[in-house]
């Protein structure tokens, strides 16, 4: 396997899969404004990369949990790792 260099940022198409995903949860699963999403979004793009690698270990899912105060149901956990799986990004963590 190999490991990241910490002064590389993630792919584009990765950090904007995770933010999308996160607002999605929040909007679809929670029916909640995305606008706490947008605004974490910009602090973590403006940590150093390796601070940023370490937060995008966790899963949107919990994210989004975390933003709107409420917890996914069985059935929402399943739509999201359907919604993970159509990304089809090699690698794209939470299922690996």
């Amino acid at each position: 396997m190999a490991v990241k260099d910490p002064n590389v940022p993630l792919p584009r198409p990765y950090v904007d899969a995770y933010w999308e995903l996160v607002r999605r949860c929040l909007a679809d699963f929670f029916s909640e404004p995305t606008d706490e999403a947008e605004a974490l979004q910009k602090k973590i793009e403006s940590l150093p990369y390796a601070r940023q690698d370490v937060f995008y270990h966790g899963d949107p899912l919990s994210l989004a949990e975390g933003l709107s105060g409420k917890q996914a149901t069985e059935s929402q956990h399943t739509q999201f790792l359907q919604m993970v799986r159509a990304y089809s990004l090699p690698g794209f963590g939470w299922l690996d």
